[in-house]
């Protein structure tokens, strides 16, 4: 075989390993997405708030911009995208019994911030990353806690799909905090 019929044979590979990929990310429902990210939000702002779950959060601000920057920096990072009205509207209403009011804003400069950075109305802030799907039943799907100049955290979840929901079942080991 020669050194062209390689590269072509290359080429069709990536190309259809390239389209599986996105057919897979694009195949995702819109109910899917809101549960992925619903449990996300549950976990950031819960068990891993960075003060054991024991941080008071009168309001959770979500940022409706996407950042995968924010989670596992070995895993694959993908432009950042603006969660729709549809995403956002679902969202908060699978977190409505939550103790939290939940608040979409696009930057944390739309709030005011106190001299140690924290949001004068005690809100918290939370950015999630883009969902890359490993498979038609797990997900990965960052998410992220600010609450202060030193008080922040985030890491990339598992989430598979158990029984009809998604739920968190572990993470790529990776975690920062501030």
């Amino acid at each position: 075989m020669t050194i062209k019929g390689l590269i072509a044979i290359l080429i069709v590979v990536l190309v259809g390993a390239t389209t599986a990929c996105s057919s897979v990310a694009t195949e995702m429902s819109a109910d899917d997405e809101i549960a992925i990210y619903a449990a996300v939000i549950r976990q950031v702002t819960g068990p891993d708030d960075t003060a054991g779950g024991t941080l008071e959060k009168p309001i959770i601000y979500l940022i409706t911009m996407t950042n995968d920057a924010l989670g596992d920096p070995s895993k694959t990072q993908t432009e950042p995208r603006e969660l729709s009205a549809e995403v956002q509207e679902g969202i908060s209403a699978a977190l409505s019994d939550l103790p939290s009011e939940i608040r979409w804003i696009e930057s944390r400069d739309q709030i005011e911030m106190d001299a140690g950075g924290q949001a004068v109305d005690g809100g918290v802030f939370v950015t999630l990353g883009n969902i890359h799907p490993q498979n038609d039943t797990e997900v990965l799907a960052t998410g992220s806690i600010y609450f202060a100049n030193l008080g922040a955290g985030g890491m990339t979840y598992v989430v598979a799909k158990q029984d009809g929901a998604w739920v968190i079942t572990g993470n790529t080991g990776w975690r920062w905090i501030s």
